[in-house]
């Protein structure tokens, strides 16, 4: 009833007189059909492919043709028709760890840190955790002392000012610097056997912006460098043996979101409220070197270096507050080569990215989900990998360097993880079969970015030093490709040459030769009878049968 008529049983009256005009003349034959355009461009399987038209394969021709970059038709990494690419990483899994490894019972957690701001850090020793109230406090808690805190004052750092940012020195796991909002910096070192009651000393501390500071990084390859992110829209290089600022850069036009540091800790990356992201070589000049279009929006941005400092991984929101993930070539700022879209959330994608595996790791705080990817160099650049989900809310997460992951149990990655009122470790594995032997294919040479490779010194007068490598094969365990049965290829390549002088596919001649079959079979019962007693005796033959006289009945 509320289905259309079809052309054939329309009224000749509702047909317009330039259609009834238009069909006369193709009856005349004054009127040519078009000819299919010829597309001697387009490859013959899609000439023929049933799903594309004629004008599709056309346009897409065309426009592939027009595009200035050119990606590879064949990919360096193994892939699937049905799942696309095919990671090692694909099913990690995050393991929490038992509550008897946890730090509870940790209260009046500070939720007002700024967003530019990780709001917990940790080392492979301790916890620094910002505590409310007055005073910028940061409690520290020892790792080797887990269990339920009793009730009553909670050893802290008392800074006087509000705290902006925080982190511990890579190379020292006993100091921690601190940036206020009144522009000082402040260094603490932590006594042996962890803090026990709160203090408001810091073994050092300067005035390092006249506004309050945004974010405080130190160097990852030299000892004693730190920069310092500030309000006035400028960043600062501190050599901090002698508390002295050695670099200013300019070039900023709005509030700096973060700022990283390049892997090999020469470059030095941000993204501003401006929308904008910038590089900076700050050993050659105060301005940037590139420049491209960031994030949109005013909510905040998050970036880190990814494969060895070839590209940028920048998170931030777009225009309908949609959490994304934007991957740029550090070559061409002008446009990411890639975006990745989540969620709606209000929490800022704080980035983590494992430069032997790969794998980048955001989440926000308030969430309870930890995303996981791995970033390539090859369409599609970010490739989805099982995500975390937590059984509860977290407020921070702070991953540890590589030394720390247990390879027995083929451990890639190691974090902690701050709840409500808690710290849980929390661990990333990948399943393998032969757990005992050291997994070298996902364990490569890594980098040692737990010693300082140069003194302050030698960086700030433009030495280059290249990070030491080392394997985390322990002693004793033998790797996965040691394991390889070589016998078996060569084997197979034996039977391969057999059956190429014969004329015939090896698996074709395996699958039809008859006599090799009846052998085998024969070999198989010859076999079993020799290892359990075969009686071909029928119970049927003990029956007394019918006499043949009674069949005639």
């Amino acid at each position: 009833m509320y289905e259309k008529k079809s052309q054939s049983v329309i009224d000749e009256k509702a047909v317009s007189p330039a259609l009834k005009r238009r069909d006369s003349l193709k009856a005349r034959g004054e009127i040519k059909e078009e000819e299919p355009k010829k597309l001697t461009n387009v490859p013959e399987f899609l000439r023929k492919a049933s799903d594309l038209t004629r004008d599709d394969i056309s346009k897409r021709t065309t426009t592939n043709g027009n595009k200035k970059h050119e990606t590879s038709a064949t990919p360096s990494k193994r892939t699937s028709t049905v799942f696309g690419r095919v990671s090692k990483f694909r099913h990690l899994k995050g393991t929490p760890g038992h509550k008897s490894t946890q730090i509870e019972n940790i209260r009046n957690i500070s939720r007002q840190v700024p967003g530019e701001c990780d709001g917990f850090h940790a080392n492979f020793e301790r916890v620094a955790v910002p505590l409310s109230g007055a005073g910028g406090k940061i409690a520290i808690f020892e790792l080797s002392k887990p269990g339920k805190l009793p009730d009553g004052v909670i050893p802290s750092l008392v800074n006087g000012s509000s705290i902006m940012d925080f982190q511990w020195d890579p190379f020292n796991s006993r100091r921690l610097a601190v940036a206020c909002d009144d522009g000082m910096v402040k260094l603490w070192t932590i006594p042996e056997g962890g803090l026990v009651e709160p203090t408001n000393t810091p073994f050092q501390e300067f005035v390092a912006h006249s506004d309050k500071i945004y974010s405080i990084k130190y160097h990852p390859v030299a000892k004693n460098v730190c920069l310092t992110a500030s309000y006035d829209m400028t960043i600062k290089l501190w050599d901090l043996e002698t508390l002295s600022s050695m670099i200013c850069l300019r070039g900023h036009t709005d509030q700096i979101f973060s700022v990283a540091w390049s892997p090999c800790g020469t470059f030095i990356a941000s993204v501003c409220k401006d929308s904008r992201v910038r590089i900076y070589n700050p050993r050659k000049s105060e301005m940037q070197i590139a420049e491209g279009p960031g994030p949109v929006g005013t909510r905040g941005a998050r970036l880190t270096w990814a494969l060895e400092g070839e590209y940028l991984v920048v998170t931030g929101f777009d225009k309908v507050s949609e959490r994304q993930i934007s991957l740029y070539h550090t070559k061409d700022l002008s446009a990411p080569v890639t975006t990745t879209g989540l969620d709606v959330a209000p929490a800022i994608l704080i980035p983590f990215y494992d430069e032997d595996s790969s794998t980048l790791f955001v989440t926000g705080k308030g969430d309870s989900t930890i995303y996981a990817f791995e970033i390539t160099d090859e369409v599609p650049y970010i490739c989805p990998l099982s995500h975390h989900r937590c059984t509860s809310l977290h407020q921070g997460l702070s991953f540890l360097p590589k030394n720390q992951c247990d390879v027995t149990i083929v451990e890639f990655a190691k974090a902690f993880r701050l709840t409500n009122n808690a710290v849980e470790p929390l661990s990333f594995t990948v399943p393998r079969i032969k757990s005992e032997l050291f997994q070298d294919d996902l364990f490569p040479p890594t980098r040692v970015t737990w010693l300082p490779t140069m003194s302050s010194g030698e960086w700030f007068s433009g030495k280059e030093k290249h990070v030491p490598r080392i394997s985390l094969q322990p002693e004793g365990m033998e790797s996965l490709s040691s394991q390889q049965p070589v016998s078996t290829n060569n084997h197979k390549q034996q039977q391969q040459k057999d059956a190429s002088a014969n004329g015939c596919h090896p698996s074709v001649n395996r699958l039809w030769d008859k006599d090799s079959i009846k052998s085998k079979q024969q070999d198989i019962k010859n076999s079993v009878s020799a290892r359990m007693e075969v009686n071909y005796h029928l119970e049927q033959d003990d029956m007394e049968g019918v006499d043949s006289n009674e069949w005639e009945e």
